[in-house]
C-alpha cells in the first residue's frame, strides 16, 4: 500500500482507496460515530479503516475514517499531540486558553501547545 504525507494539509493520502486519513486517526483516540453519535475508541488502524471499541457495550466495529469524528478534548482529559513541534507527546489537558492548551506530561513538566493539535485519548 502506497501512502504519502501532504504536509500542507496535515493529512495522509492512502493510495489504495484515495481517501484521506486525518492526522488524529490513530490508536487510542476517542471518536464519535457520525451515524448515531455513539462514542468509541480506535483500537487498530488498517489504512483508511479502523477497528473501534464502543464505549457503551465494549463491542468491536470496523469503520472507515470518514465515518467517525474526533472527540474534542476537555480540561482534565488525557490527550495526544498530533501536530506541530510536539507530535507524540501525551499528557493531561490542564487548561485551555483560547487557541493554546497547557499539558502536564507524565514527568510533571508543563507544555504549551496549540489546541488544534490535540486529540483526546483513552487512558489505560
Amino acid at each position: 500500500m502506497n501512502s504519502h504525507m501532504d504536509n500542507s494539509m496535515g493529512t495522509t493520502i492512502d493510495g489504495g482507496t484515495g481517501e484521506e486519513a486525518t492526522v488524529w486517526f490513530m490508536e487510542r483516540v476517542c471518536v464519535t460515530l457520525k451515524k448515531n453519535n455513539a462514542q468509541a475508541v480506535i483500537k487498530e488502524i488498517n489504512g483508511s479503516q479502523a477497528t473501534v471499541e464502543m464505549v457503551d457495550d465494549k463491542s468491536m466495529l470496523n469503520v472507515r475514517n470518514g465515518e467517525v469524528s474526533m472527540v474534542l478534548p476537555q480540561e482534565h482529559d488525557m490527550v495526544l499531540v498530533t501536530g506541530g513541534a510536539d507530535v507524540g507527546v501525551e499528557g493531561e489537558l490542564v487548561c485551555i486558553d483560547g487557541t493554546d492548551a497547557i499539558l502536564k506530561e507524565s514527568n510533571e513538566n508543563f507544555k504549551i501547545v496549540d489546541f488544534v493539535h490535540l486529540a483526546k485519548i483513552a487512558s489505560g
